[in-house]
């Protein structure tokens, strides 16, 4: 089955980059919210709210001071022929050995490349989406076929992005509904099943599938696995197109394992 190379490399990393921007955009919301509070309150004279204040302000710092050390100390994982393990993360899975795969550099140039297309004269999208590459982490990129080649094929991959509580994401499902919302919003010609939950390798993660008719009569489905660990909001995308592809992707999900 023949797709373009354009058509290949959306599906591919489209992901990988409307996840973190989603959730950059739900920042900025905050952020402006933020603003709007402080201002308010600095109208106000009561004592107690200026203590709570206080109180917040200092645990926002501490809060903020855990991040960047626990950043400090995060690792992409190593991915060797046929399988990937993240002690970080407490992760590891196996692929096939003869698909192809990028280490972490590789999956930069990759998603660098797919944000020009999505983000286009969007200077918003542009902005969204060089903020989610400041806080993105490209773990695992495998596929059976060429990455960006002329056709596609089943594919598994793994990212992670830091979040917090004040961009309101505290569970995987957060995570999705606003990736959900930024795809939506942005007029991707996808459909959408309900966000699900489902256990894999023994953790818990929240589960959105979506299809997406690639021509030819082909529709390419992607499983979107999302969880909280250690701050970071951890994600599979699994792609694939036909029950063939399929159960090569169900091979690799069984053979996830979380510590």
């Amino acid at each position: 089955m023949s797709i373009t190379k354009k058509t290949s490399l959306f599906t591919m990393l489209i992901m990988m980059m409307l996840v973190a921007a989603a959730c950059g955009d739900k920042a900025d919301n905050n952020v402006q919210t933020e603003d709007t509070t402080k201002t308010e309150t600095a109208a106000a004279t009561d004592t107690d709210t200026a203590k709570t204040e206080d109180t917040e302000s200092t645990e926002t710092s501490t809060d903020a001071a855990a991040e960047e050390d626990n950043s400090a100390n995060v690792e992409l994982g190593t991915t060797e022929k046929g399988s990937y393990t993240n002690d970080y993360f407490g992760v590891s899975l196996k692929f096939p050995e003869e698909w192809e795969f990028q280490d972490a550099e590789g999956m930069n140039e990759l998603t660098s490349a797919s944000s020009e297309a999505i983000a286009g004269d969007d200077d918003t999208k542009k902005k969204q989406l060089e903020l989610s590459q400041t806080k993105t982490l490209n773990l695992l990129m495998a596929s059976e076929l060429p990455l960006g080649g002329q056709e596609v094929g089943p594919s598994a991959m793994a990212i992670a992005e830091k979040v917090s509580l004040l961009q309101g994401i505290r569970t995987g499902k957060d995570y999705l509904e606003a990736t959900k919302k930024f795809m939506v919003d942005s007029q991707f010609p996808y459909e959408y099943k309900e966000i699900t939950t489902e256990t894999i390798g023994g953790k818990e993660m929240d589960v959105m599938q979506i299809t997406m008719d690639a021509g030819d009569g082909t529709t390419i489905t992607q499983d979107y696995y999302s969880t909280i660990i250690e701050g970071y909001a951890f994600n599979f995308i699994f792609t694939y197109l036909d029950d063939a592809s399929k159960t090569e992707i169900d091979n690799i999900k069984k053979s996830v394992q979380f510590k």
